[in-house]
C-alpha cells in the first residue's frame, strides 16, 4: 500500500519553499551563472587590481580602474611586425607576434587602431564621443575614464593596413577578411573578443568586432569553448585568492632533566609554507 498523498498545495508550498532555499544558498555557494550575471549599472567601483590579475579583472560599466595604474612594461605594436600606432604589454608580445605571422601566411594582414589608453586618455576620448553622439549613446559604445580594457594594456583595436578606422566602416568591416580571420582564430593565440554581438545585455557595451582582449592561450580556450562572453565567464571564474600562509606554532622550550642524556637527539621541525 502506498504512502498517504500530502495535500497538492501543501506539496506546492514545500516545493516553492524548497526551491527559494535553493537558489538562495546558490548565491552564496556557487559561482554566479550566466543567467544571474550582474545587470550593467553605471557606476564607479574601483576594482582591486595589482596588475597581476590581468587575465580575469572585470572592467565594465560598474567596475573601473584607478586613475594611478599604469603598466610598466608597455611595448611598440611594431615588436609583433604589425602595422599601426600604440603600445601593448610585454609579456602577450610572444603571442602577438605568432598571431600576425600565421595571419600573413594565411593571406591576411593584421593592423593596429589602437591599443593601450591611460586613464586620462581615455577620458579625452569619452568626452569627444558625447560631444558627437550625446551621452546615452556614447556610454553603450565608449568608456568612461577607468571603464576601459585599453587601460590594462592587454586590450587592441584592429583594423584593415591603410583603411578607415573600424567604427567608421561599421557594419561593413566585420565581414571584412581580417575580421572573420580574428572571429575564427584569435583565441587560438590567447586573443578574446571583448564584445560579441547580441550580447549588450551581458557585455555591457555594443558589438565591436574590432576590440580584443589578451587573457592568455589557457583562457582563451576556456572561454572559447563555454560559449560566453568573457564578461559572463570571468564573473563565473573569479581569480582564487591566494590561501593564507600557516601562523608558525611556536616550540616550547625544552624542560631540564635530573639526568641529562650523553647524546641528546634533535628532531627536525618543518618550517612555514610560503605561498606564492
Amino acid at each position: 500500500m502506498g504512502q498517504p498523498q500530502r495535500p497538492v498545495s501543501l506539496r506546492r508550498s514545500r516545493a516553492r519553499s524548497v526551491l527559494a532555499l535553493t537558489f538562495a544558498f546558490s548565491l552564496f555557494a556557487s559561482p554566479v551563472s550566466a543567467a544571474e550575471v550582474p545587470p550593467c549599472r553605471v557606476g564607479d567601483e574601483v576594482v582591486s587590481y595589482d596588475g597581476g590579475r590581468w587575465s580575469r579583472a572585470v572592467i565594465d560599466t560598474w567596475w573601473r580602474l584607478s586613475s594611478s595604474y599604469a603598466p610598466n612594461d608597455l611595448l611598440s605594436v611594431w615588436r609583433a611586425n604589425i602595422s599601426g600606432r600604440g603600445k601593448v604589454r610585454g609579456f602577450l608580445m610572444g603571442d602577438f607576434s605568432a598571431m600576425a605571422a600565421d595571419a600573413r601566411a594565411q593571406g591576411i594582414r593584421l593592423a593596429v587602431q589602437s591599443a593601450y589608453r591611460s586613464y586620462w586618455a581615455q577620458a579625452s576620448t569619452f568626452r569627444e564621443w558625447v560631444r558627437k553622439i550625446g551621452l546615452a549613446r556614447a556610454t553603450k559604445t565608449s568608456a568612461r575614464a577607468g571603464h576601459s580594457e585599453h587601460q590594462l594594456g592587454t586590450a587592441i583595436d584592429f583594423k584593415s593596413p591603410g583603411g578607415p578606422v573600424p567604427w567608421d566602416n561599421y557594419p561593413r568591416w566585420d565581414r571584412t577578411p581580417i575580421s572573420r580571420w580574428l572571429a575564427a582564430n584569435a583565441w587560438r593565440y590567447g586573443f578574446v573578443q571583448s564584445y560579441p554581438k547580441g550580447a549588450y545585455e551581458t557585455t555591457c557595451y555594443l558589438y565591436e568586432p574590432w576590440h580584443y582582449r589578451y587573457v592568455g592561450r589557457d583562457i582563451a580556450y576556456e572561454i572559447h569553448g563555454s560559449g560566453q562572453p568573457p564578461r559572463v565567464w570571468m564573473l563565473n571564474h573569479p581569480t582564487p585568492s591566494p590561501s593564507p600562509s600557516p601562523t608558525p606554532t611556536a616550540t616550547p622550550a625544552p624542560q631540564p632533566t635530573l639526568e641529562p642524556t650523553l647524546e641528546p637527539t634533535i628532531e627536525p621541525t618543518a618550517g612555514p609554507s610560503i605561498v606564492a
